[in-house]
């Protein structure tokens, strides 16, 4: 597996949206080959990765809640370079979570309908 550096990916299809994904990866066991890695490195003092927000035990295995904003923006981040796959890492000094989450067409479509309304109602 190697990992790249990536900047900021606006999308030719929506150039009034952009990701900054953290980095993109390389991995030649996955179909396709290439996707992201974003990162997550939250102050655990006091806690167990369990207990973040936008982690839930789903049949006893920790993931990214569906319905929170880092998941969103790993579909965005998705979205705009055209990839199908993103490495989701969680690091503390005292646990790591790793998950892949795969692209979903319908999860980003209602998003982007959102940002759309809030762009073109707000911002134009």
């Amino acid at each position: 597996m190697n990992i790249y550096p990536s900047g900021i990916v606006v999308s030719p299809k929506v150039p009034w949206m952009a990701a900054t994904p953290d980095r993109k990866v390389y991995d030649p066991s996955a179909d396709p080959p290439f996707g992201l890695l974003e990162i997550k490195c939250p102050d655990l003092a006091q806690k167990d990765l369990k207990d973040l927000k936008y982690l839930q035990l789903k049949n006893g295995t920790l993931c990214v809640k569906r319905n929170d904003n880092y998941y969103h923006q790993v579909q965005m981040q998705l979205a705009m370079t055209g990839l199908m796959w993103c490495d989701f890492y969680v690091w503390s000094t005292t646990d790591t979570h790793l998950e892949r989450i795969y692209f979903n067409a319908a999860d980003w479509q209602t998003v982007k309908n959102k940002a759309d309304k809030f762009y073109f109602d707000y911002i134009l």
